[in-house]
């Protein structure tokens, strides 16, 4: 089959434009797409006729495919070394709304092939496998990101899925992280940091952990169900594709938003900017207290919920990275200046303020709220999740706990909340 000079992008079954194979990347919008009455734009692509090759357009396009070390095997997996290439070869079923095709194909209806737990471990237990192996070639399907997951689809008889082509996925399947030495049991880690943050009152995906694969399964929240039984896609966008800004310079000391910009982002887009924007904080400060140093832009995201407007995504990707030994102690954004997270003091609560455009009082009182909620949280969290895991994973839901109400409580104190 030749290769095409062209993608086109589709919400649902509506042409939205077609990407063409330049350098840079170039996107048009359709004619279709524009007449709508109520057409929006692609993240920050102007919704305007003509050829685009903006920041915008490499920004919004770049930051759907894997980071890393992930799209390095990829690329070498599917000889594909441009981003049209890499877009081609696997971006079929995204991240959001949209589904990219080969110039002129059309989207098909959703197909699925039945799994099991034990097959997927079988081949995630394989030296050289990775979790993107197992669609083995029948989709195109693209999860951003620097760590190694797939996507699955689990409907009401509980059986695993693995979508064929670009069928919508109900589920993230996030194995332990295995090319970094020194993180152990990370899907563990993040199970249970995410159900402690939505305990601690934190709008979070939902997540179990699946003892087999050993791994973090997350519920999607961008995938919704239809009257008909189908799965409809949501119009999502992290900060990253919205302030134009590609996925290798997504830390603030990159170039990548901070905090003043992430909030920017959220007034500009959020039609209930004073929830997300609270939220906002308390995220802020539980990645302080849990010691996720990862916590950059790229983890924050926007939706179009239908018959709500545009909000704040819930918060995903939350882990306590500071276990691990050789990953950066700094934190993804400077608060006042300040990157390391045991410098911070009430200080900067100020200066934080100030980037939130908040009043200080009002940003301790967050802070406060979440520190005296994260104990029980954690506790919580580790009980619910330690009867899946195996004795390695125990020992480190145990050594979790004790780090992050330690790290809470001296937090707390420097930052007197």
């Amino acid at each position: 089959m030749a290769r095409p000079d062209f993608l086109d992008v589709y919400a649902g079954n509506e042409l939205v434009g077609s990407v063409q194979d330049a350098s840079p990347l170039a996107f048009e919008y359709s004619a279709s797409w524009l007449a709508r009455s109520q057409a929006v734009p692609v993240a920050a692509i102007a919704l305007q006729a003509g050829r685009h090759a903006s920041p915008a357009v490499q920004a919004f396009f770049e930051n759907l495919l894997p980071e890393g070390e992930l799209r390095h095997y990829i690329a070498e997996q599917k000889k594909a070394s441009t981003l049209f290439s890499m877009l081609l070869e696997v971006a079929g079923d995204t991240t959001g709304g949209f589904v990219i095709l080969p110039g002129g194909q059309t989207p098909q209806p959703a197909s699925y092939e039945a799994t099991t737990w034990e097959a997927m471990a079988a081949l995630l237990g394989k030296k050289s496998a990775s979790a993107i192996d197992l669609k083995r070639g029948h989709a195109r399907i693209s999860l951003a990101g620097a760590q190694d997951k797939t996507s699955l689809a689990i409907f009401e008889d509980e059986v695993p899925r693995l979508p064929l082509g670009t069928s919508p996925s109900t589920h993230i399947l996030k194995p332990d992280i295995k090319r970094l030495a020194k993180v152990w049991h990370s899907a563990a880690n993040e199970t249970i940091i995410m159900r402690a943050a939505a305990k601690c009152g934190l709008p979070t995906a939902e997540v179990f952990y699946e003892p087999l694969t050993q791994s973090c399964v997350v519920r999607r929240f961008d995938r919704v169900a239809q009257p008909d039984g189908s799965l409809g896609r949501l119009i999502q966008y992290d900060l990253c594709q919205l302030a134009g800004t590609v996925s290798e310079r997504k830390y603030e000391k990159e170039g990548g938003p901070g905090i003043a910009r992430c909030t920017e982002l959220i007034r500009q887009y959020s039609t209930q900017p004073a929830v997300d924007l609270r939220n906002l904080v308390a995220w802020i400060f539980f990645n302080l207290y849990v010691g996720n140093n990862d916590s950059h832009a790229k983890n924050l995201s926007i939706y179009r919920l239908p018959g709500q407007g545009v909000r704040l995504t819930p918060f995903y990707d939350l882990m306590c990275t500071r276990l691990y030994p050789g990953l950066s102690q700094d934190f993804a954004f400077a608060i006042g200046g300040e990157t390391q997270p045991g410098a911070m003091t009430r200080d900067h609560i100020p200066a934080l303020a100030e980037q939130l455009g908040m009043q200080p009082r009002f940003v301790q009182k967050i802070a406060k709220e979440v520190a005296e909620r994260l104990p029980l949280a954690m506790a919580e969290a580790v009980d619910e999740v330690q009867p899946a895991l195996s004795l390695g994973a125990k020992a480190l839901a145990d050594r979790l706990h004790r780090l992050v109400v330690s790290t809470t409580k001296r937090a707390a104190l420097r930052l007197a909340v």
